[in-house]
């Protein structure tokens, strides 16, 4: 009797050994998809200086100097994660060090995505003065799972005293792609949860087999 009483606490003592095993894999792949760091995107082009090509045909609008620009988004997020979309222009520097323009140039950004809310929304209008660069930056929210596709509008602005209004040329047009991803059905915050739950778990019938190997 003694012998088959030892027997079902060392096969019971193999249960729980097993059991935590499973919980502490749950936990850590809970918590590895949680704190990986999700991969960006870049994109880096540079605008030349001169006449701009998408100008009406009886206007000289052109670009004051070459500008470098630079954007950069999450190429996935979780359910629940919030990203950041950012975009720097700044004029290209001369072996000199100093900007080819001595003049200001109006900058018009507008972001859109479909189906993927960003704050701010709407259009941004800023100067960009001689020798600085212009940094503008967005947030994303994940809310529901899906890919998102976006854009991000460059144009400059010449007013037009004719018209009495400021005149829009697209300079450039980067298109985005966000997918919002979950695992298992969870979000982050679920998902890290989960995970300590998992490990937690995995603690305590880990001790429990051992407990029970031991009074065997």
């Amino acid at each position: 009797m003694k012998h088959d009483s030892t027997g079902r606490k060392k096969r019971l003592s193999q249960f729980f050994y097993i059991i935590s095993l499973v919980f502490l894999l749950f936990g850590l792949v809970n918590l590895a998809w949680r704190v990986w760091p999700t991969p960006t995107d870049a994109v880096t082009f540079t605008i030349p200086s001169g006449v701009l090509p998408g100008a009406p045909a009886d206007r000289t609008y052109a670009s004051l100097a070459d500008y470098v620009l630079e954007v950069t988004w999450p190429r996935w997020l979780r359910v629940g994660q919030t990203g950041t979309i950012q975009m720097t222009l700044g004029p290209a520097v001369t072996d000199e060090g100093s900007s080819e323009s001595a003049d200001a140039q109006v900058v018009l950004v507008e972001p859109s995505f479909v189906g993927l809310v960003i704050e701010p929304p709407g259009r941004t209008q800023a100067t960009l003065a001689p020798g600085q660069d212009l940094d503008l930056t967005w947030e994303l929210d994940g809310v529901v799972k899906g890919t998102f596709p976006g854009q991000i509008i460059v144009a400059f602005g010449f007013f037009d005293e004719a018209l009495g209004e400021l005149m829009q040329v697209p300079v450039a047009v980067v298109d985005v792609s966000v997918r919002v991803t979950d695992l298992w059905g969870l979000g982050g915050g679920l998902a890290l949860w989960f995970g300590i739950i998992g490990l937690v778990l995995w603690g305590l019938l880990f001790l429990a087999g051992r407990l029970v190997k031991v009074k065997a």
